[in-house]
C-alpha cells in the first residue's frame, strides 16, 4: 500500500526489509516521513544526519530513534563526518544489535564534500551489504542537482529509486497565472 501523508507528499512504496532506497528530493520530508512510517511498524531506528538534534527532534516523529549528528563538535551522539570507518561501525553495531532496524542517512551530500565521492560510494556500497544481510531498511535522501548525472547514476545503481510527488506542488514554471481582467497573480507563495 502507498504511502500517504497529512503533508501531501505521495510516495508509491510499501518499504521491505533488506533494501536501501535512495529518495531523490530537495528537502528530506519523503524519507523521513518512510523512516517514520517503518519506525511505527515496530522497528528501532537511527537517524545519521546534519541537523541538530534537538531541532530535528522537534520537527518530526522520531520516537526513541538514535540520532547521530555529523559534526566536528566533540560529544555524545556526534560524530566526525570524515571519520566514516567509525560511523561504519557505529552504524553496524546498531544493525547487528536490533533484530528489526531501520536508518536514515540524512546528509550524504555533506558527507561526499567532506570524503570524496568515490570514497562515498564505497562507503555506500559497504553500507548495503550490511543492510542487506541483516534485512534493516534503509533511507537515503539525496539532492540530485548536487552531483553529476554519472555520480547520480552510480548511486541510482546500488540503491532502489523512490522520487516522491506532491500532490499540491504548483509546478516551477507556472509561477505567475493571467487572470481575464489582465491581472497577473503570483501563485505557489507561501510563508517558508
Amino acid at each position: 500500500m502507498p504511502i500517504s501523508s497529512s503533508s501531501d507528499v505521495a510516495v508509491g512504496i510499501e518499504p521491505k526489509p533488506g533494501n536501501v532506497y535512495l529518495v531523490e528530493e530537495r528537502r528530506p520530508r519523503a524519507s523521513y516521513e518512510l523512516f517514520d512510517h517503518v519506525l511505527a511498524t515496530g522497528y528501532s531506528g537511527m537517524a545519521i544526519t546534519r541537523d541538530f538534534p534537538k531541532k530535528l527532534q522537534e520537527e518530526k516523529e522520531l520516537g526513541y530513534a538514535r540520532i547521530v549528528w555529523l559534526t566536528n563538535l566533540v560529544g555524545e551522539g556526534r560524530i566526525n563526518p570524515t571519520a566514516i570507518g567509525i560511523l561504519m561501525g557505529q552504524i553496524r553495531g546498531f544493525i547487528e544489535s536490533q533484530p528489526r532496524s531501520a536508518l536514515i542517512l540524512d546528509g550524504l551530500e555533506y558527507l561526499i564534500t567532506l570524503n570524496t565521492y568515490d570514497r562515498m560510494l564505497q562507503f555506500m556500497h559497504q553500507l548495503k551489504d550490511v543492510v542487506v544481510t541483516n534485512d534493516c531498511i534503509m533511507f537515503v535522501p539525496l539532492d540530485t542537482r548536487t552531483l553529476s548525472q554519472r555520480e547520480v547514476a552510480l548511486f541510482e545503481r546500488c540503491m532502489e529509486v523512490v522520487v516522491p510527488r506532491a500532490e499540491t506542488e504548483p509546478a516551477e514554471d507556472h509561477m505567475l497565472e493571467s487572470s481575464e481582467e489582465g491581472v497577473l497573480k503570483l501563485l505557489g507563495v507561501g510563508p517558508r
